[in-house]
């Protein structure tokens, strides 16, 4: 008799017990917030104003700033990188909801080019595809605006720019410096419409010899 009423604690003992409500409550909420990590805010790209310019030029220099000083053995060129931003070269911010996560910049050049010149994300949003996102737009809208190519510098020792744009199928065309690297990609040109993206009338295009920071 012992051993049977020992045999019914033991089965007694290992039956699971019924999540509390306070415990579904827990769950639900996890798997809510979950979903809402896979389905994030979509992205907007939208014309650089004067207001952005701190934001951009903070970021710039925080992201690239050490790879420039490295690359060239000078300080990151605040004044220069601020008079292209006032040139009018075509310059977007990306954001996500509300909340800026970035920018990027180009410039159109004389032989059916599009020079990216800057593309820059919120580290914390580096591994989320942002900036593949932003390649495939501007390849988009190159195609529409008749471009044949694009293009970016890349110095040599940002081997994390280096991967990202050999994975987005650019080779290498030429160096510029012993540290800066010029990759190219040929594109196909559509019919060309009037993206968001697009350069407005007017703005300013490089020669042989482009825009030499990013």
């Amino acid at each position: 008799m012992q051993h049977k009423a020992s045999n019914r604690s033991a089965t007694k003992g290992h039956r699971s017990k019924k999540p509390t409500t306070k415990a579904r409550k827990a769950g639900s909420s996890a798997k809510t917030a979950a979903a809402k990590d896979t389905n994030p805010p979509k992205l907007t790209f939208r014309p650089r104003t004067l207001e952005d310019d701190a934001y951009i030029l903070h970021l710039t220099e925080e992201q690239l700033g050490a790879i420039h000083e490295q690359a060239f053995q000078e300080p990151f060129p605040r004044e220069q990188f601020q008079r292209y931003l006032q040139s009018g070269a075509p310059t977007f911010v990306v954001e996500r909801g509300t909340k800026r996560v970035g920018y990027f910049s180009y410039l159109l050049g004389q032989n059916a080019t599009m020079h990216i010149s800057a593309l820059v994300i919120e580290p914390q949003h580096q591994s989320d595809g942002i900036g593949t996102a932003i390649m495939n737009r501007l390849e988009q809208d190159a195609r529409a605006q008749g471009m044949l190519a694009l293009e970016v510098y890349v110095q040599s020792n940002n081997e994390k720019s280096l991967a990202f744009t050999r994975k987005l199928g650019f080779v290498e065309a030429y160096r510029v410096t012993p540290t800066t690297i010029c990759f190219q990609k040929q594109i196909t040109p559509v019919s060309p419409t009037l993206p968001s993206t697009a350069a407005a009338p007017g703005s300013p295009t490089y020669g042989p010899v482009p825009y030499p920071y990013v």
